[in-house]
């Protein structure tokens, strides 16, 4: 994006789920780049550490770091509470963080079934409400972004793509829901980028990834990898572009992915 702030952002508050690192960090460290008041949400103090310094670096207003696990209901909604009476303009929420055990349901637990519900489906939900319900109070313009995945489209999808399925279901239900409300709801579907969702793999899941780099002819420490695992910063500017569009237009869904897939 241009090296030029943004006036739509200014004086705005953005709150960023799983800013610690990967795709939340470079949507935080963008929206926070172009003048907005970001709060960013995530377990990791050390990422978000890094995330306001890297804001700050970036020429952005102080951002506001909050430490909360999101597998527990309340903490999320109350903080979308307070940035909504506390701030002038609660512009936008970003429901971005999620974790990811792809293994088939029959090499699955019930642990890591409930985790990937827990964050991937229910703190979307309880952002995205209260996020409506703090906008709604004010009465101004805003924004539900929610961050989906293309294994939400896969014809064997497993828990994790059932999970990212719900978060299309969201977006669909609460677009309906607010047509009378100048509050516009999103869901960016994101093929493969670069974040830390691969620390829950396990050793199956690795050896597949591996394989099927392998049936493209791709070397995993090869320049040619970025084809295949994208720049979080590709998606950070795809949230900025939806963020910049009026609020008589309802940019509904957008799918962005690297060029190569590993699986159609």
């Amino acid at each position: 994006m241009s090296d030029l702030k943004s006036e739509i952002f200014k004086g705005k508050a953005v709150v960023v789920t799983g800013a610690s690192s990967g795709i939340g960090q470079s949507i935080a460290i963008e929206l926070g780049r172009c003048g907005a008041d970001v709060w960013l949400v995530g377990q990791s103090e050390t990422g978000l550490a890094e995330t306001v310094s890297a804001i700050a670096d970036a020429g952005g207003p102080p951002a506001t770091p909050v430490s909360i696990d999101l597998s527990q209901r309340g903490p999320l909604a109350a903080l979308i509470a307070q940035v909504g009476s506390d701030h002038p303009h609660l512009f936008a929420v970003i429901n971005n963080a999620g974790v990811m055990y792809p293994e088939p349901i029959m090499e699955g637990t019930f642990e890591r079934w409930q985790a990937m519900l827990d964050i991937n489906v229910m703190a979307q939900l309880e952002g995205s409400q209260a996020a409506v319900k703090a906008m709604r109070a004010r009465g101004k313009t805003g924004h539900v972004i929610n961050i989906g995945s293309v294994q939400g489209r896969f014809e064997e999808p497993g828990v994790y793509g059932i999970s990212k399925k719900a978060a299309e279901m969201i977006g669909e239900t609460l677009r309906k829901e607010l047509e009378h409300d100048d509050i516009r709801v999103a869901t960016v579907i994101l093929g493969g980028f670069a974040t830390k969702l691969s620390r829950g793999f396990n050793e199956q899941s690795l050896r597949n990834i591996a394989g099927n780099l392998e049936k493209l002819g791709i070397d995993r420490t090869s320049p040619e990898i970025s084809r295949i695992v994208g720049d979080p910063q590709h998606v950070a500017n795809v949230v900025h572009y939806i963020l910049e569009q009026p609020i008589d237009i309802n940019l509904h869904e957008v799918f962005i992915r690297p060029p190569i897939s590993t699986k159609a």
